[in-house]
């Protein structure tokens, strides 16, 4: 792996922020950081980058290992939410700003920016100044400046979290399309789920300070390992094992061993089948309009389930309805 992270440990004031974090990335894998505020995501891409120091843990990159240099010694690309943009230098000097601490020569930066100009698909904007942008333009030159330097590492911490839903979706599709053309490895921090399901090779799942599981996105939603992913990855319809042997024992099947509490079921609301049923023991509840579905709740046997269903199914609230499960759509998570 090109990036190691081993048993890194931060505290502040004695909160411990970090926990023995540990995982590794692939040479050209774009990684996202997921996780609620103030899980320690941000604190772990401030300490990669160099920017804090790891009270222990160590961090390599290729064959160097960055924990004991500074920040400007790292070659680290870092994009942050807030663009952070010089507003007196134009777009090409901005982006040029690495270059020129770096000593490069005038040429290779005029170069280098309509390279990236061209990239980033700005190329007649090197002469306007951030405050003529609009803010997924800003974040593009942001982009660009990270880049200039050619980092053998890109950093992003929750870069389009500050930009409209429309927008938000359309850079999604651009970063990625252009990570995988440069092949740069990438971390990035965000709480947006979908975003990183979107967007990522894989996912740290992180939850106070501690990594909850690593995977892909696709096993990540379908195969959670603990009913704090289940439920943060995703809606999930989290049930104890009581409940599940007395309603519906044929979902145990697949059950780990262990004591009643140390599992619960979680069943997606797509993988909730339901069916009209004059004689059904369940009730649709409330609904809510999603576009192309409806989310359901259902009241079933003193519990409320979520069950999600084409916008043209022939329900309405109050009906009664069957309701089932195939075995294999429900996953055994850790309590």
């Amino acid at each position: 792996m090109y990036l190691q992270i081993d048993n890194l440990h931060k505290s502040f004031a004695g909160q411990r922020v970090l926990d023995g974090i540990g995982f590794a990335a692939g040479e050209h894998e774009f990684v996202c950081l997921l996780g609620p505020s103030g899980c320690g995501k941000t604190t772990l891409l401030r300490i990669i980058a160099g920017l804090l120091e790891a009270d222990g843990g160590t961090i390599r990159l290729g064959t160097r290992e960055l924990t004991p240099l500074p920040a400007q010694q790292r070659n680290i690309g870092l994009v942050f939410q807030s663009y952070s943009l010089f507003p007196t230098m134009t777009v090409a000097q901005n982006i040029g700003y690495g270059m020129r601490l770096r000593r490069a020569t005038r040429a290779s930066i005029a170069a280098r920016c309509e390279e990236l100009l061209a990239l980033v698909r700005m190329p007649d904007a090197a002469a306007r100044y951030p405050a003529e942008l609009s803010g997924g333009q800003q974040q593009r030159v942001a982009l660009a400046r990270a880049l200039a330097v050619d980092p053998g590492l890109l950093l992003l911490d929750e870069p389009l979290s500050a930009l409209d839903a429309r927008v938000r979706e359309q850079l999604r599709g651009e970063l990625r399309q252009l990570q995988r053309s440069l092949a740069i490895p990438t971390l990035m921090v965000t709480h947006d789920q979908e975003e990183a399901l979107s967007m990522a090779d894989r996912i740290v799942c992180m939850n106070q300070g501690r990594i909850e599981q690593i995977a892909a996105p696709r096993e990540l939603y379908l195969r959670p390992r603990t009913a704090f992913v289940a439920g943060f990855v995703g809606e999930s319809n989290l049930l104890p094992t009581a409940w599940i042997r007395e309603v519906w024992p044929e979902l145990l099947v697949h059950r780990p061993s262990g004591s009643d509490d140390m599992f619960v079921a979680c069943v997606r609301p797509e993988d909730v089948l339901v069916r009209a049923e004059a004689e059904g023991t369940a009730r649709m509840g409330a609904a809510t309009f999603r576009g192309a579905t409806v989310r359901w709740q259902i009241e079933w046997r003193g519990r409320q389930l979520l069950c999600e269903q084409h916008r043209d199914t022939a329900l309405a609230q109050g009906d009664a309805v069957s309701v089932s499960v195939r075995p294999d759509r429900c996953t055994w998570v850790r309590a």
